[in-house]
């Protein structure tokens, strides 16, 4: 391989998982803060995600139901750095719940006083919108653009198969929590309900939110923010520091933090129509040609098309031709990907 080839040659990878990445992957999630609670921990947890995984990127599938997406970083030596999951839709089986973020008008005529109160209503407004969650990368060995590769990867995955996921999509970051893993806003509120430190109740519901428990103990009420102490009023809608890397990627790719929190631990929930997230909004589904392209050519962030089971999806140089239906990318590109010249892929702009 010449030098020009070889600084053209993708380093870092993302694709679905495979049945032999399961004591590797349970290797990486050890690694992981607990606060990762969409993230499975447990050895049957995760060959469960990894077995619906497979079985639904087998499927075909024409209206968006309980698939569950699981990919995985390889770096350049095939070894396995983060993972992510995208969930078709949320709440599949029952109802996603979120605190929604309300005001409530005041107004006391004979006392000519007025306000506006800010309270949180549980709500299920996010049922059926697609999910991205389980991002976990082992940061000290990833360099950020790899990072954000694993993260777009998920949004690649659904241009790929549209007709799988949902118009609008959503995540939900890690709230806030102390040194000891406690969390103020929970202890403030859900403990109230349910009698048990935030990282059991998490363990106990493995990170769902459409749980009938939920229906059954949390408040039905506006809660009133006011009423809350300061240590949880402090903290709602900020998020852990682990989810720093996350944030930036998401914000950068068009979601916003507004109307929600989780219902737990009060963290950030970002959301966006798909029109509006930049990977799928400027993906396009082209032919792939081999070329030797110059040193400068653009980059690409450009993955496999059909069938989805094989998946894989890698940032290269390319040239991109609309008008043709033609992306020029390295061999080497081709070769990560497991394609030939003629196959078809889709491409965004990196």
């Amino acid at each position: 391989m010449n030098a020009s080839s070889s600084r053209q040659a993708p380093g870092w990878r993302a694709r679905l998982v495979r049945e032999t990445d399961l004591p590797a992957l349970i290797e990486l999630t050890a690694q992981a803060d607990p606060q990762v609670h969409t993230l499975p921990r447990q050895p049957a947890q995760i060959e469960a995600a990894v077995e619906h995984s497979i079985d639904c990127s087998a499927r075909a599938v024409d209206v968006p139901g309980d698939e569950s997406y699981l990919l995985v970083l390889e770096d350049p030596e095939g070894v396995l750095r983060g993972v992510a999951a995208i969930r078709a839709t949320a709440g599949s089986a029952g109802t996603f719940f979120a605190y929604r973020n309300d005001v409530v008008h005041h107004a006391s005529r004979d006392l000519r006083i007025s306000n506006n109160v800010h309270v949180l209503n549980l709500c299920s407004d996010l049922t059926a919108h697609t999910q991205l969650l389980s991002f976990f990368v082992a940061r000290e060995r990833v360099p950020a653009a790899a990072a954000e590769l694993l993260s777009r990867a998920r949004l690649m995955l659904v241009a790929a198969g549209r007709e799988r996921f949902a118009s609008d999509f959503f995540v939900s970051l890690a709230g806030w929590t102390d040194a000891d893993h406690t969390s103020p806003f929970w202890d403030a509120l859900g403990r109230k309900f349910f009698g048990m430190d935030y990282l059991d109740v998490e363990r106990k519901v493995s990170g769902a939110r459409n749980r009938t428990l939920i229906v059954e103990l949390m408040p039905h009420y506006p809660v009133y923010v006011p009423l809350l102490p300061d240590t949880a009023r402090a903290v709602l809608g900020q998020m852990h520091p682990e989810a720093a890397v996350p944030f930036d990627i998401l914000s950068a790719e068009g979601f916003e933090a507004d109307r929600y929190v989780d219902i737990f631990d009060g963290g950030p929930i970002l959301e966006a129509h798909g029109s509006k997230l930049r990977t799928l909004g400027a993906a396009r589904s082209c032919v792939v040609e081999a070329a030797e392209l110059p040193a400068d050519a653009p980059g690409v962030l450009v993955s496999t098309e059909a069938p989805l089971a094989g998946f894989r999806c890698c940032r290269s140089p390319g040239l991109l031709k609309l008008d043709d239906g033609l992306l020029l990318a390295p061999p080497a590109t081709l070769a990560a990907l497991g394609l030939n010249s003629g196959q078809r892929v889709v491409v965004s702009p990196a």
